[in-house]
């Protein structure tokens, strides 16, 4: 189905975003190398079109009037307003053209004309990406998302239940477990976040053990300082605990929730 595969572009979007982020760095002005390669995919899904001008790879999208927005595939990643000649003046002027002192202030000072640089130039691009797939769904996509689910659970095939699970888990805004909840051979997602003193809870969650194709859904958060409720959740992705909800029963509950949201679109 069409949603099925727009939303497996949108995932594979957001890993490339997070991929280059990620790469970027934290303290502005520190050295860091960017991850050009998954920035360069993430560029090609998008509007911006590629153009080699002297030593430089430019990105470039229309824009208003002559300006264009334009990013440097540099590990800077900067996105500047103005006109592809200014930027390879600026960023790769040749001898006669640094004669000027008007053109040595604009090499110098590009304030005038930068719009973004690092993450935030990842996340522009990103933006153009997902504008151009249709997030949008029905209740009978979600309802055939769950019976995929099914089918493939009741096949045994691992790989396209994790499939299924991730791509509830981008409907709901499910995340992986936070790390020291034990869970390192489980496929699992769901709501993280912090409690007094900064202790991580997970939960609500689903848990898939791949090795004993067995699935549930726990609904009510788990503290990570509580070692009886971690032994739980362990139980719980073996088959070995008593949970209300297993099996087929995981992907209707995982529809509902989905169908429970008033909007029929993918969260950004």
């Amino acid at each position: 189905m069409a949603f099925k595969e727009n939303l497996l572009r949108k995932i594979e979007v957001d890993r490339l975003a997070g991929q280059v982020a990620a790469s970027c760095g934290i303290i502005p002005g520190a050295r860091h190398r960017v991850a050009k390669e998954p920035m360069r995919q993430l560029l090609e899904l998008s509007t911006f079109q590629y153009q080699r001008e002297r030593d430089l790879d430019l990105y470039v999208k229309a824009a208003e009037g002559e300006r264009q927005l334009i990013l440097i595939l540099d590990n800077e990643l900067p996105i500047f307003h103005t006109t592809v000649h200014d930027v390879v003046v600026r960023r790769s002027p040749r001898t006669i053209e640094m004669w000027s002192f008007r053109t040595i202030r604009r090499i110098l000072v590009d304030s005038d004309i930068k719009v973004s640089v690092n993450g935030q130039s990842v996340a522009t691009v990103r933006k153009d990406v997902l504008a151009r797939i249709d997030l949008s769904y029905t209740d009978a996509d979600i309802h055939e998302l769950a019976q995929d689910g099914m089918a493939w659970l009741a096949d045994g095939r691992a790989e396209k239940v994790e499939e299924i699970l991730t791509l509830f888990a981008a409907l709901l805004d499910l995340v992986p477990p936070p790390k020291g909840f034990g869970l390192e051979q489980t496929v699992s997602f769901g709501v993280a976040v912090s409690g007094p003193d900064d202790e991580a809870y997970f939960g609500p969650l689903v848990l898939y053990r791949p090795a004993g194709n067995t699935l549930a859904w726990i609904d009510k958060p788990m503290a990570k300082s509580d070692r009886e409720q971690m032994c739980f959740l362990r139980d719980a992705a073996s088959g070995s605990a008593s949970v209300s909800v297993r099996g087929d029963a995981v992907f209707g509950r995982l529809a509902e929730e989905v169908l429970a949201r008033p909007q029929r679109e993918v969260p950004a």
